[in-house]
């Protein structure tokens, strides 16, 4: 594996930690609606992204094995 790959994955689990906050935040009992659709709209944000960066690492691995 790649120093570049290892910083990915390391990135990639930072995110996966920040998305973590952010799920556990929507667990509070108080949190208004408003407050829950935005804590929503962080999450497929984060996930999206995390998609996104997912499938260029992905094919950057698929370009080097050729």
């Amino acid at each position: 594996m790649t120093s570049d790959l290892r910083r990915e994955f390391a990135d990639i689990t930072a995110r996966l930690e920040a998305l973590h906050g952010i799920s556990v935040e929507g667990q509070h009992r108080d949190n208004s609606p408003d407050m829950q659709r935005v804590l929503i709209a962080h999450l497929r944000s984060g996930v999206s992204a995390m998609d996104g960066r997912l499938r260029t690492m992905s094919a950057a691995i698929d370009r080097r094995s050729r």
